[in-house]
């Protein structure tokens, strides 16, 4: 049963609106949706709706999110059509370059592929072509599959400018603290691992490292990677749970 709009977490003109205002690509989706109760569901819905392809060559069934179909740039569409198109003049992966930007310029700059010219594969190709990092600070060359760096949801980027590159002097965790502010420091004095010192691991390592809480001296074991994501870092479990004790007997 498809959701009510209200539980897509967004609001707006109903799908089935949308198709209707949206000429000869709102009559396809339409066509292709195959959900029942479409009125129920808004055009920038996260909802993974059912759609058929409307290819008589193809029919293919498929789950994609509305808005991701709806969205202006960079829609998608059948993921069966979009990767089996021959290889041609007018379907490779410098003509993809070509159409699609400053993402099309940097990609068709980074490939430096000696055994495949980027006319020899498409962009949805599974080859693992060599890429040279374009930032002129960096110049790391290493190998990603084509489609890797072409998708439109979260496409790779260069490892080691994403710190995901190995383990040396200038890419270890105290370098990272180093670069990261208040978090940084913060985690720099917590690290008390004798096992293996701040610079023989990475950030996004997942030793489980011992740490000392700055504010209360509990030790506890946690990953690197727990302790320096972006979203809600792994923080004292003991301060946490005099936190939630507090929090209950101020409640009552």
């Amino acid at each position: 049963m498809v959701k009510k709009r209200g539980a897509n977490q967004h609001t707006g003109k109903p799908f089935i609106e949308w198709c209707a205002e949206n000429g000869k690509r709102g009559e396809r989706l339409a066509n292709e949706f195959r959900e029942e109760l479409p009125t129920e569901l808004t055009y920038a819905s996260n909802y993974k709706a059912k759609w058929k392809c409307s290819n008589v060559k193809c029919k293919h069934v498929w789950r994609a999110m509305v808005c991701s179909r709806t969205k202006s740039h960079r829609h998608t569409g059948c993921p069966k059509c979009a990767n089996r198109i021959p290889l041609s003049k007018t379907h490779n992966f410098l003509v993809w370059c070509e159409k699609n930007g400053e993402l099309g310029k940097k990609l068709s700059r980074e490939y430096v592929d000696k055994d495949k010219p980027p006319t020899a594969v498409t962009k949805a190709s599974h080859y693992k072509a060599k890429w040279k990092c374009s930032n002129v600070e960096c110049k790391h060359v290493w190998r990603a599959q084509v489609s890797d760096r072409t998708k439109s949801d979260k496409p790779r980027g260069c490892p080691k400018c994403a710190n995901h590159g190995p383990l040396s002097k200038a890419n270890n965790f105290l370098v990272w603290c180093e670069k990261n502010g208040e978090l940084g420091k913060k985690l720099s004095r917590e690290y008390v691992d004798k096992d293996k010192p701040p610079t023989a691991v990475t950030y996004r390592s997942t030793y489980k490292a011992l740490w000392k809480c700055a504010e209360c001296d509990h030790e506890w074991l946690a990953t690197l990677n727990q302790r320096t994501t972006s979203r809600n870092p792994n923080a004292c479990p003991a301060c946490g749970a005099r936190k939630s004790a507090g929090d209950e007997h101020a409640a009552g």
